[in-house]
């Protein structure tokens, strides 16, 4: 019968169902956006293990102007490499900086003006997640003689038709020559954005032709031995960079020590305002869209005035109607709320497709929006359907 009353007002079921729709879509839709945009940052930092931290100059995040950053000096590669002469309790300790915009040429062949150049150091793949295709790593020696020698990705080797028997070959990087030792294996896009179309040259080398020592800051990744001694190694690593830079007592860090954790957070927190803010959206669209079913459940009543006396006079109580037209309430709430769940879900898993990240089901969202539209469907249903019942069934025969 409920089925029934929405095919013979179908524009005005439409439209109602539509507005239960954009409410619940506001909740599940963001929530799914918000989870693949989480999976992307875990998929990202997924090569920084729970044991690594970074050192470097700017904070993880700043609100305002920026003038927290801009008054921080920057961490040469000097002071990254005494840092990384001194810091004993660490595992490992790797220097890196990127550079963007970089053309590589081999033979008649170039690229665009789009790849990075990362400046580091022998460790590069070990804490970035990339492994060797073809060729070798760089060497210890090669980092710290500042030999001009490359690693190139897929992306730039595809580019410059440069496979294997190439290997040992020179390449120009912004005129400037390199060995390639070594190619990069595929790590894919993330969020649209490859992740191989990078080369990777000693830090010593890279500093020499494209960044001042003085005028570009490089970053420290740092691994403890355990996650036991992540945090006294953190501690160790802040008094040794303070050390390091000569800061007084009473002054206060001018770098940033950041983990996994607490990048983590910070997202997570910006990413649960987010959730909230469509929460509160989609709650207030369903309450007007609740205001729109009590309409059309009024005039329902009216319109069918006679077919209620007709019940009543055959023996319908007073709880038999009043079930009905609840039902009826309800089950346009959750023909909304289910519309509204399918497009906040597809539309998640297109945008992970999208992006190359896997997507998100906010089975939460779902199961909240659920129980909101079908608390929805009683409240504003309550009394259409209680003005229904409680028609006499003479007057209700008689009604016109």
């Amino acid at each position: 019968m409920a089925f029934n009353s929405l095919r013979s007002n179908k524009l005005r079921s439409g439209l109602t169902l539509l507005s239960m729709a954009i409410g619940v879509f506001a909740i599940v839709g963001i929530a799914a956006a918000v989870g693949v945009l989480d999976n992307t940052v875990n998929e990202q930092l997924v090569t920084l293990g729970s044991n690594d931290f970074i050192v470097q100059k700017d904070p993880a995040v700043e609100m305002g102007d920026g003038r927290r950053r801009q008054s921080r000096p920057d961490i040469t590669v000097r002071q990254g490499a005494e840092f990384k002469k001194r810091l004993g309790r660490a595992e490992k300790v790797s220097l890196f900086n990127q550079m963007p915009g970089k053309v590589v040429k081999f033979n008649d062949e170039a690229t665009n003006p789009n790849i990075t150049l990362y400046g580091s150091d022998e460790l590069f793949t070990t804490f970035v997640g990339y492994t060797i295709e073809f060729g070798r790593e760089l060497d210890p020696e090669e980092v710290r003689l500042g030999r001009d020698v490359v690693l190139i990705g897929a992306d730039v080797a595809a580019d410059l038709n440069f496979d294997e028997k190439d290997l040992g070959s020179t390449v120009l990087v912004d005129g400037h020559r390199y060995i390639v030792v070594g190619i990069l294996a595929s790590k894919g896009s993330v969020m649209g954005q490859s992740q191989d179309n990078l080369i990777v040259a000693p830090i010593s080398s890279a500093s020499k032709y494209f960044f001042s020592e003085w005028e570009a800051s490089v970053n420290i990744i740092v691994r403890a031995r355990s996650a036991e001694l992540l945090e006294e190694t953190m501690d160790e690593a802040i008094g040794t960079m303070r050390a390091i830079r000569r800061l007084q007592v009473t002054q206060e860090n001018n770098f940033e020590v950041v983990s996994q954790a607490e990048v983590v957070e910070t997202i997570s927190g910006f990413t649960k305002y987010i959730t909230f803010f469509g929460l509160f959206c989609g709650i207030i669209a369903l309450l007007a869209a609740g205001v729109g079913i009590m309409n059309i459940m009024l005039v329902s009543v009216k319109e069918r005035t006679k077919e209620i006396g007709v019940r009543k006079a055959i023996g319908a109580k007073k709880q038999d109607i009043l079930t009905q037209f609840i039902i009826e309430a309800v089950t346009i709430c959750q023909i909304g709320a289910w519309l509204g769940i399918l497009t906040g879900v597809g539309v998640g898993f297109l945008l992970g497709l999208a992006l190359g990240v896997s997507p998100a089901f906010p089975w939460s969202s779902i199961l909240v929006s659920t129980g909101v539209c079908l608390l929805i469907g009683i409240l504003f249903g309550a009394y259409p359907a209680w003005q229904a019942a409680r028609l006499d069934p003479i007057d209700a025969l008689r009604y016109e």
